[in-house]
């Protein structure tokens, strides 16, 4: 979870989803399987992620990860637009689920309000409250508030998903930052990151994880992937079950749209209370094409200013265009607004296209759109 790929706001404004640069975390060259290693029951994912394909999340299962812990949301006013796909995936692959927010506030009102952008993005994907609901706690502000007054932000902001049914709470760190800027309890007994520049063995028995390393390569996927240790089954058994069968829904950013939904059933047999995830089917064709993902080569990305746009052209897509979130004719009445922009070469044409990534308003739905398609 280090900053550069975590934090939605830090890096593209809104767009993506980290570790606080100046810690005492370690980055490692790539790191390949090995006997001597912890073990990587364990991965966490967020947009940056978004690129990870059904088959991937297939072979994290069949590599030893029993539990994903996926980012929600951050802060108040961003919802991770690949979180529906991912939860798909990782259901798909028998995978207990998880949800993390990034967290930037600094007083308990904020806390509250944060705390309702999290329960209605995770409320987006599924009714089940049988999940763990971690607080992603690094943002550099955070580190200017005593710690008292980040425990009691941080109470407030369990309190509030408490009442809404979330039992199941966590606190996700880094070590340098335990009983300095913020305490674990018997709620919040901690997801601990602490690279070593040789990981092996266990660290922070107390806590229910250790996330040890951000750059695990697993067999057959190009790209470097937190891991954990968990220290017990509280990341586990995790239930989940869409609840949105609404057009808006169906047509969110992450998922395609469709006038039914098709059920998928859970292969996690350790579970009795897990539910199945009803995943909005595809309009047309399939959502994920690794064709026209490698048909795309990348030159530039950058943030941009916000501009508002309409438009009912074209499809919404991840970065490297290889899933499909939605076409934009099934949100007519929507409007856009940039924080990000992108030139892409695209190798059967041999011409370059420029894609800007849009959010609606209310942040529910986002990707990126040809420039051509905006109005």
């Amino acid at each position: 979870m280090r900053i550069n790929r975590k934090s939605g706001l830090a890096i593209l404004g809104l767009v993506a989803g980290g570790i606080l640069m100046g810690s005492s975390i370690n980055a490692n060259a790539a790191l390949n399987p090995s006997s001597t290693l912890p073990k990587t029951d364990m991965v966490d994912v967020s947009s940056w992620q978004g690129n990870l394909t059904a088959a991937d999340y297939q072979t994290l299962a069949s590599n030893g990860v029993k539990a994903v812990t996926i980012k929600a949301s951050e802060g108040t006013g961003y919802v991770n637009p690949n979180l529906p796909q991912q939860v798909q995936y990782a259901q798909q692959a028998g995978l207990s689920i998880n949800f993390y927010h990034f967290a930037h506030f600094t007083s308990t009102d904020q806390a509250q309000t944060e705390a309702q952008t999290f329960i209605n993005a995770v409320k987006s994907v599924t009714s089940s409250t049988n999940v763990v609901m971690v607080t992603d706690f690094e943002s550099s502000e955070l580190a200017g508030v005593t710690k008292d007054n980040n425990n009691a932000n941080l109470a407030a902001f369990d309190a509030a998903l408490n009442q809404a049914g979330y039992n199941k709470t966590d606190l996700y760190t880094m070590a340098s930052w335990l009983g300095v800027h913020v305490d674990t309890n018997a709620t919040n007994a901690g997801w601990i990151a602490d690279y070593p520049g040789q990981p092996s063995g266990s660290k922070y028995p107390n806590a229910n994880a250790w996330q040890w390393a951000s750059d695990y390569r697993f067999p057959s996927i190009n790209q470097n992937l937190d891991v954990s240790q968990m220290n017990n089954d509280y990341y586990l058994n995790s239930g989940t079950v869409n609840t949105s069968n609404t057009t808006n829904s169906a047509s969110s950013s992450s998922s395609a749209s469709s006038s039914s939904t098709t059920p998928t059933p859970t292969s996690n047999k350790s579970s009795k209370k897990s539910q199945v995830v009803l995943v909005p089917g595809p309009s047309a064709g399939k959502q994920y094409s690794a064709s026209r993902s490698k048909s795309v080569k990348l030159v530039w990305r950058k943030n941009m200013g916000k501009h508002s746009y309409t438009t009912t052209k074209g499809a919404r897509y991840s970065k490297h265009l290889g899933i499909r979130y939605g076409y934009n004719a099934d949100l007519p009445n929507i409007t856009w607004v940039t924080d990000a922009h992108e030139k892409l070469y695209k190798k059967n044409t041999g011409k370059y296209a420029i894609y800007y990534h849009v959010r609606s308003t209310t942040g529910n739905h986002g990707g990126w759109i040809w420039r051509g398609y905006l109005q």
